[in-house]
């Protein structure tokens, strides 16, 4: 029976951390058999102070073992070092992260310091690496990626890109020579698309998910809205993932006209946030980078066309879709436009979104990367 252990900062039930949790979670079910599974991750949600809502520490079912610790504090570091440190030491270990402090940085200083065994390790950085990413916070996280190089945290590491794009960010932050796995994100998503009425509601019908942080700009989409001559509706559907951005956010939704309406619904649950999808007529997201992007193929799922930024890999797809990619200074005007679609424009668009969808699921998968890594092993 072949190890793996994955380190990850947020792991079902957990919500709030949106797209990476819920790829992971697809990757740990789509693991192929004979491959035994242990997952540490927090106790706790992004941004909460209750512990998640699970039976025992120690939760396994299916086949894995998830281990959910409190990694507050210097006790908590001392935790999460001793997990990494349990025997016997997996074949390979899966860390989804590359800037969090205690499932990133940790287990790669533990290994340099051969704390640990220094055996295969896949890093997957979602889309840390992406230039909107790395311009948030960039000197602190330069500081680390060049402390990282010095110190040799990255010898002998394999990364996980989603996409080719997101394979040159890669080798953009750590070198040319970086060794990368390209495999596109697992996901739980139906083979077929849904093909379900639209909003029969007069005005535009917008939904935004994700976090509300710099790197998701879901600014740019609010104050465009002060420059839009019809009715809009926009749920903002997630959690506050920065407090001064949040308030700014909310201050700009504050002093819209009153032909504008912008609600703002906190986290939810994952079904919730589909049905918000599925109430829309589009969703909308100004991101200024995501490796993948679940959320965009959530709503192309459930035949809604998506209004986005040029940073994703989504961007073709999108638009064979009936959706749009949307510069940064066009977000008034492209709302305006469709505020003024018919409502048998709008049910095209959507059809086109599901058939974008079908197309791109009828694509036969590759292998699960941790095939694809285990096979890099010494024999």
């Amino acid at each position: 029976m072949t190890r793996v252990r994955i380190l990850a900062p947020y792991f079902p039930p957990a919500v709030a951390g949106g797209g990476p949790i819920r790829t992971l979670d697809a990757l740990v079910r789509s693991a192929p058999e004979g491959i035994a599974l242990e997952i540490v991750t927090r106790d706790r949600d992004l941004g909460a102070t209750t512990r998640l809502a699970v039976p025992d520490a120690v939760v396994t079912t299916a086949g894995r073992r998830v281990r959910f610790l409190d990694t507050r504090g210097p006790l908590g570091v001392l935790r999460l070092a001793s997990a990494i440190r349990t025997h016997p030491a997996p074949d390979l270990t899966y860390l989804n992260t590359v800037f969090d402090a205690r499932f990133g940085v940790l287990p790669l200083l533990l290994r340099r310091c051969r704390l640990v065994p220094a055996g295969p390790v896949l890093v997957a950085p979602r889309g840390e690496f992406d230039p909107g990413a790395l311009a948030l916070k960039s000197a602190k996280k330069r500081r680390y990626l060049e402390l990282a190089r010095r110190l040799g945290l990255f010898h002998g590491v394999t990364w996980h890109a989603s996409t080719e794009l997101e394979a040159s960010h890669v080798r953009r932050a750590v070198g040319a020579s970086a060794d990368i796995v390209v495999r596109e994100n697992e996901t739980r998503l139906p083979a077929l698309a849904e093909r379900t009425p639209q909003s029969t509601h007069e005005r535009l019908e917008l939904v935004t998910v994700g976090r509300i942080s710099p790197k998701k700009r879901t600014h740019l989409v609010i104050e465009a809205l002060a420059h839009v001559s019809r009715p809009v509706r926009l749920v903002v559907l997630g959690p506050v993932d920065d407090v001064a951005y949040g308030r700014r956010c909310a201050a700009a939704a504050a002093v819209l006209p009153a032909r504008v309406q912008v609600e703002f619904t906190g986290v939810q649950p994952h079904a919730a946030a589909v049905d918000a999808v599925r109430a829309a007529h589009a969703m909308v997201t100004a991101t200024a980078g995501e490796n993948f992007g679940h959320t965009i193929a959530e709503a192309l799922a459930v035949g809604r066309p998506v209004l986005l930024s040029d940073t994703t890999p989504w961007s073709a797809r999108v638009e064979a879709g009936g959706g749009e990619v949307v510069a940064d200074d066009d977000w008034a005007a492209t709302i305006d436009r469709w505020a003024s679609y018919s409502g048998e424009e709008l049910a095209s668009r959507a059809a086109r979104a599901a058939s974008s969808y079908d197309v791109w699921r009828s694509t036969p998968p590759e292998p699960h990367v941790f095939e694809l890594a285990l096979r890099r092993l010494p024999r």
